[in-house]
């Protein structure tokens, strides 16, 4: 008959435990521990953006029920490009006045910086489809 030596044993059932067991409190920890977390939302001013693509409000919300804000902005005769730079301009201004205030660090806008394109692009770009979900295409 076949005799396992102690140690393995204790190797492979009791060291498994050990790990399970070192690891469960720091992944408590690390879900309960939001103390320093940045959160930057940048705001659109509607007011501002009417006024850049030519609308009052009740015609902006009704357009965006089936168009795009690159869409809009067309029949309007304001490029797709204009439309990014305005909102990069926005979002950047954002960032300044936040990072002059002290809220984030350089590290964070830089962070931030990396996304911004694509979220813009996204942003200017999505629009509701015929079943009311959000589509870019």
């Amino acid at each position: 008959m076949f005799k396992q030596p102690r140690w393995m044993i204790i190797t492979f059932l009791f060291i498994p435990l050990l790990f399970i067991a070192s690891a469960t409190p720091t992944f408590a920890e690390e879900k309960h521990n939001d103390e320093g977390k940045v959160i930057f939302r940048y705001k659109t001013d509607f007011e501002d953006l009417y006024r850049f693509l030519g609308v009052n409000d009740e015609e902006y919300f009704e357009l965006r029920k089936q168009k795009s804000i690159v869409e809009i902005a067309k029949e309007r005769g304001i490029s797709e490009d204009e439309v990014f730079r305005y909102f990069v301009g926005k979002q950047l201004d954002a960032l300044e006045t936040g990072y002059k205030k002290g809220d984030f660090d350089s590290r964070f806008v830089m962070d931030y910086c990396l996304q911004l394109k694509e979220d813009i692009k996204w942003e200017i770009n999505v629009k509701k489809d015929q079943d009311g979900n959000l589509s870019t295409e």
